[in-house]
C-alpha cells in the first residue's frame, strides 16, 4: 500500500468541540469525519481499526461456539410489544422510530432480542439442537440526547452482539463463563488493559450482569475495586458492609423534639449536640428521600430510608421499586426529588423533616438494608421544625415497607467480602455480558421439546461489545502529546517504511522492496511515498499512531535500517537483511491467537 493512494488530510490544530483525546485525534488524523450530531463518516484508516477489531471479537466468539448471522435494523413495534419493551424504550426516548407507507412503525435497532428470540424460537424444536448461540457485528442506534466525545455517545454505532439460547439454567451459567473468558482473550488479543465489574442489567433485564471496562481517566464509569479481594463492581451496582453506628445517649422512649430551622442532617446534628446530645453522629439519623417516579401510568410517589451519614443509589433504588411494585408495574421513565408541594402533600411538613412514623403518605417505601431496624434512631416527625428521638423501627414503625440495598457505596468503604477497603477508578464500558434467564422466551413462546418429551422455554444469554467504541476506547488508554499509540494487533497498518531521501532513487528503491518484502512476510506495511520532507511525514506518523516507523536514510550506506516503535520511543538502527523476520517476529507475537 503507498500513502499517496490514502488521501491524509492530517490537522495541526485540535477541532474546536473535540473534548476528549480520541475524538481530538481521531478528526486530527483523518480518521473520521463529522457528518451529524452523533454520526460520524469512518475514514479509510479507522475502518482498517475496525475491521481488526471485528476479526478479532468473530474469532473468539466462533471459538466460543457462536454462529455468526445477520438480522435486521429495522424491527416491528408488534415484535417488543410481545416483550413488553416498546413502551419502556418509548418512555426513556432512547429507540429512533420510522414508519413504512403502510402505516407499520419499526424501531431502529438498539439491541436484537426480540428478533433473535423469534428466529430460535422458529430454528430450534429439540433440546438436541441445544445450547446454541447467535451472533452478529452490525449497526445499532440509540436516540442519545447529547451526542459528545466523538465516538464514545453516537446516534449510530456498531456493535457485536450475541445470544444464547438454553435448556436450562446451569447451561446457561457454564456458557455465561465461557463467553466470559472469550471476552477477556478478545481485549486481552486488542492489547488493551480491562477487567470485568458487577453491574445493572439496565433496560435488557435478567440476573447476572458483568461489565467489561478499559481503564481510561476520562471514563464516564466509576468503578469499585477490592484491593485485596479482586472484588469489582460499577458503582450502579457496587455493594459495602458498614460498620454500626456507635452506641449514642438516646432517650428509652420515644422523645418528640423541636428542631427549628434544622432540615438538614448536618443542621439536625448541630443542633441537638446544643441540646445534650453531643454525641450524635450523622450515622444515627434516619434520612428520609422523597421521590416520584414518573411512569407511563399513574406517577409513584416513593420513600427511601438510608442512614443520616450516606446517599442513596438511584439505579438502585429503581430497580428496588420496580420489585416491589410487582409483574403488572407501570413502566418507569424516570426518578426526580418531590417539589416542595408533594413533600408537603406526603409528610405533612416542609422538606427535612420527614420520617417513617404517622403522617407520612407514599405509594412505595423502601429501607436501605444497612438501616438498623433494632437500634434508636433520629427521624423525622413529619411536622414543621420537629424531629423524634429514640424511634427503634421495628418497635415504632408500623408502615409496610421493603427492604432493599439502596445505599451507593464510595471510595474508601469496607469491601463487602471483608477484606481490606473499597478504592474507585474510572473506566469506558466496551463490552456487556447478562443472564437473561427467559424473560424473552417466555413472551415470545421461544420453547423446545425436552427428553422428557415436554415442552420447556428456553433459557437464554446475551453478550454485547460495542466494536466501535471499543476503538475509540483503545486511544484513551494509549496515546500521547505527540498522538495515538494503536496496539500492534488493532493499528490501521503495522509498520510505515519512510524514505527519509524521498529524491534519492537508491533509498526509495529500497524502501519499496523492504515495503514489499514486510507484506510478504505478514506485516502488513505501507509506503510513505508522498511528495513533503521527512519531517512533516514523521509527525503525521506520530499522529496517526503506526506502531513501527522503518527509516530507509543515511543509514543504508552502511546496510541500516532505523526502526522506531510508537509505543514507547524506542529507537534502534537493525542490520537491513534481518529487519523483515525481526519485524514479523514482532507482529506474530502481538496478533497470535491467544
Amino acid at each position: 500500500m503507498r500513502a499517496s493512494r490514502l488521501h491524509i488530510v492530517t490537522l495541526r490544530e485540535d477541532p474546536a468541540d473535540a473534548e476528549i483525546a480520541s475524538h481530538r485525534l481521531l478528526l486530527r488524523a483523518g480518521f473520521m469525519y463529522k457528518s451529524g450530531a452523533g454520526l460520524y463518516v469512518y475514514g479509510p484508516l479507522l475502518q482498517r481499526v475496525i475491521d481488526a477489531i471485528r476479526r478479532i471479537v468473530a474469532e473468539e466468539i466462533s471459538a466460543a461456539g457462536g454462529l455468526e448471522i445477520t438480522m435486521p435494523i429495522l424491527q416491528e413495534q408488534s415484535l417488543w410489544e410481545r416483550s413488553g419493551r416498546w413502551a419502556a424504550y418509548q418512555a426513556t426516548r432512547t429507540m429512533l422510530t420510522t414508519t413504512d407507507r403502510g402505516g407499520t412503525t419499526f424501531g431502529l435497532a438498539p439491541t436484537a432480542e426480540e428478533v433473535v428470540t423469534d428466529y430460535a424460537r422458529a430454528q430450534v424444536s429439540s433440546h438436541k439442537q441445544l445450547p446454541v448461540c447467535y451472533f452478529q457485528q452490525h449497526t445499532k442506534f440509540r436516540d442519545e440526547i447529547r451526542p459528545r466525545f466523538g465516538l464514545m455517545r453516537v446516534k449510530e454505532f456498531i456493535m457485536m452482539d450475541a445470544y444464547s439460547f438454553h435448556a436450562d439454567e446451569e447451561c446457561l451459567v457454564d456458557y455465561y463463563q465461557t463467553m466470559k473468558a472469550a471476552y477477556h482473550r478478545i481485549f486481552q488479543r486488542c492489547g488493551l488493559e480491562s477487567y470485568a465489574v458487577e453491574a445493572d442489567s439496565g433496560a435488557i433485564g435478567g440476573t447476572g450482569s458483568h461489565e467489561f471496562m478499559v481503564a481510561a481517566d476520562v471514563g464516564e464509569d466509576a468503578i469499585l475495586f477490592g484491593e485485596d479481594s479482586g472484588y469489582a463492581a460499577n458503582v450502579e451496582t457496587a455493594r459495602t458492609h458498614l460498620a454500626p453506628a456507635p452506641s449514642w445517649s438516646a432517650p428509652q422512649a420515644l422523645a418528640l423534639v423541636d428542631t427549628p430551622n434544622a432540615g438538614s442532617i448536618e443542621a439536625v446534628v448541630t443542633y441537638l449536640q446544643t441540646q445534650g446530645y453531643a454525641d450524635v453522629h450523622p450515622a444515627h439519623l434516619c434520612k428520609m428521600v422523597l421521590l416520584m417516579a414518573d411512569s407511563d401510568a399513574q406517577p409513584v410517589s416513593v420513600a427511601v430510608a438510608i442512614r443520616g451519614d450516606r446517599q442513596i443509589n438511584e439505579v438502585k433504588v429503581l430497580n428496588a421499586l420496580t420489585r416491589a411494585l410487582g409483574a403488572d408495574a407501570p413502566v418507569i421513565a424516570a426518578l426526580r426529588p418531590m417539589q416542595e408541594a408533594e413533600v408537603r402533600q406526603a409528610s405533612g411538613a416542609r422538606p427535612g423533616f420527614a420520617g417513617p412514623l404517622a403522617g407520612l403518605q407514599v405509594d412505595v417505601l423502601l429501607v436501605d438494608e444497612q438501616l438498623p431496624l433494632d437500634a434508636p434512631l433520629i427521624c423525622g416527625a413529619n411536622s414543621d421544625d420537629q424531629h423524634q428521638l429514640g424511634v427503634i423501627w421495628q418497635r415504632d414503625v408500623t408502615l409496610p415497607y421493603h427492604r432493599a440495598d439502596v445505599l451507593l457505596a464510595e471510595d474508601g468503604d469496607p469491601d463487602p467480602n471483608g477484606k481490606g477497603i473499597l478504592r474507585q477508578r474510572r473506566g469506558i464500558e466496551v463490552g456487556h455480558i447478562f443472564q437473561l434467564g427467559t424473560k424473552y422466551s417466555s413472551a415470545l413462546g421461544a420453547q423446545f421439546n425436552g427428553a422428557d418429551g415436554k415442552l420447556h422455554t428456553m433459557t437464554m444469554g446475551c453478550y454485547g461489545i460495542g466494536t466501535s467504541r471499543l476503538a475509540a476506547a483503545a486511544i484513551e488508554q494509549y496515546h500521547d502529546e505527540r498522538g495515538m499509540r494503536w496496539p500492534l494487533a488493532i493499528a490501521p497498518y503495522h509498520c510505515v517504511v519512510v524514505p527519509a531521501k524521498g529524491r534519492d532513487a537508491a533509498c526509495v528503491e529500497t524502501a519499496e522492496q523492504l515495503m514489499q518484502d514486510l507484506r510478504a512476510a505478514g506485516v502488513d506495511a505501507i509506503l510513505d511515498d508522498r511528495d513533503c520532507g521527512p519531517g512533516v511525514k514523521f509527525k503525521d506518523w506520530e499522529l496517526i499512531g503506526i506502531p513501527l516507523t522503518v527509516v530507509c536514510g543515511r543509514g543504508l550506506a552502511d546496510g541500516l535500517v532505523e526502526v522506531k516503535h510508537r509505543h514507547d520511543g524506542r529507537s534502534e538502527d537493525v542490520p537491513l537483511d534481518t529487519v523483515v523476520e525481526q519485524l514479523a517476529q514482532e507482529v506474530r507475537a502481538a496478533t497470535a491467537l491467544a
